[in-house]
């Protein structure tokens, strides 16, 4: 790139990182900034002319990031789908801003990355700005305390990374997910997933709980045996475990029930067609079925649905939307077994964080066609005495409560 030169930069000035230096005539491959700002020069010199290019853009809604101003009260910077699980193929880049003659002061309370001895894939760098001078530190999964950071002037950025994609060696979607409930995306979600990746999950709850699986989306390149496109399923933490399920098109696949606290999930794709990929919640408890379930929407079942759930379950769900939201359910289908009193075999909605609170129901008997609820309170907990049932929640922009208690 000696002349015809367009360098793209990921903020509002040259001082910002470098995306990419381009020339010739190879089509530079989609770039999303970081932020609001991006910075494009071009150059060319006195000698060949060429007929240029043209670039399109538009604004898109950022995952993460932005512009801070610090003052003498705290505020909170977290990760995306905090306090689950964040997504892949992140770059996050925050830069915050005292008042003249101030510094920033940046505490980290809670740290808990995937795994990189070199920090080259998932990390979290501090760095003072603007410029290549003063402190840089970067802390990945190995790292177990975050030190309290101390700009040295007014300016500090912060930029958060998962899972380096590096064109050529394919995309690195690899993770191990310790904790009780969380939220599952493939590469690129909403969007098409990339070609050519392999992706490994683990999911490990704690000992002597059970993981449930629920498929919200579902949309791979279809083929009768799944030999192009697929998700697989084991029930264990690797390739040796027994197979739960292979994965393909754009059927729905049924709830995921293992008995056990492990999943190993593996997502491949070809070169080839591709499609939206994913979107999957799980969650798990010591009592078989039930758990936590965060996000702005998602699906859970009885156990063992659509076949039938045993005799004495009982379990309870606790549904946590987004602050400002309040929590809307809908059942497509229910199908409790009950002499009709709703004593012995029920569901209930408790609108609030536990069972003291007001509640809906009790339900029983047999219910088709969409029968919904809008819980007003904070968690929703679903318990769940002997029944089946496909509910499905969403959350509404509300100044109400964010949680619902579910009682079954």
């Amino acid at each position: 790139c000696q002349r015809g030169i367009d360098k793209i930069y990921d903020g509002d000035s040259e001082q910002f990182p470098l995306v990419g230096t381009f020339c010739g005539s190879d089509v530079p491959a989609t770039f999303v900034s970081s932020s609001n700002f991006l910075t494009a020069r071009f150059i060319s010199d006195g000698s060949i002319v060429k007929s240029g290019f043209i670039a399109t853009y538009a604004a898109i809604d950022a995952q993460c990031g932005g512009v801070f101003y610090a003052n003498s009260s705290p505020q909170t910077i977290s990760s995306p789908d905090y306090p689950g699980a964040y997504p892949d193929s992140l770059l996050c880049r925050w830069v915050i801003d005292a008042a003249y003659q101030e510094n920033v002061k940046l505490v980290i309370q809670y740290f808990h990355l995937q795994p990189s001895q070199d920090c080259a894939q998932d990390y979290l760098e501090f760095k003072d700005w603007p410029g290549d001078y003063g402190q840089v530190h970067r802390f990945c999964g190995v790292d177990t305390r975050i030190p309290d950071f101390y700009s040295y002037g007014r300016t500090l950025q912060m930029t958060f990374q998962s899972d380096e994609y590096q064109p050529g060696n394919g995309f690195s979607c690899s993770r191990e997910y310790n904790q009780t409930f969380g939220l599952l995306k493939s590469p690129g979600w909403p969007n098409v997933y990339p070609h050519n990746i392999e992706c490994t999950i683990v999911l490990r709850a704690p000992l002597n709980s059970s993981i449930s699986l629920f498929f919200d989306a579902f949309d791979l390149e279809s083929h009768t045996s799944c030999s192009y496109d697929y998700l697989e399923i084991r029930n264990g933490s690797d390739t040796s475990a027994p197979l739960l399920g292979k994965y393909c098109g754009s059927t729905l696949p049924n709830p995921v029930f293992p008995g056990s606290n492990l999943l190993y999930l593996y997502f491949k794709s070809d070169f080839s067609m591709a499609r939206n990929g994913f979107e999957i919640t799980w969650t798990s408890s010591p009592n078989g079925c039930g758990g936590t379930l965060y996000g702005d929407h998602g699906s859970f079942t009885s156990p063992n649905y659509p076949a039938s759930y045993a005799n004495g379950s009982d379990c309870e769900w606790t549904i946590v939307a987004p602050v400002g939201r309040v929590v809307r359910v809908t059942f497509a289908f229910v199908s409790i077994d009950d002499p009709g009193d709703c004593v012995s075999n029920y569901l209930k909605l408790f609108d609030g964080p536990n069972e003291s609170s007001s509640y809906v129901g009790p339900y029983c008997g047999l219910v088709s066609g969409p029968h919904g609820c809008v819980c007003q309170a904070s968690p929703l907990d679903h318990g769940y005495h002997h029944h089946q049932g496909s509910p499905r929640f969403t959350s509404e922009v509300s100044s109400s409560s964010d949680l619902l208690h579910f009682k079954v």
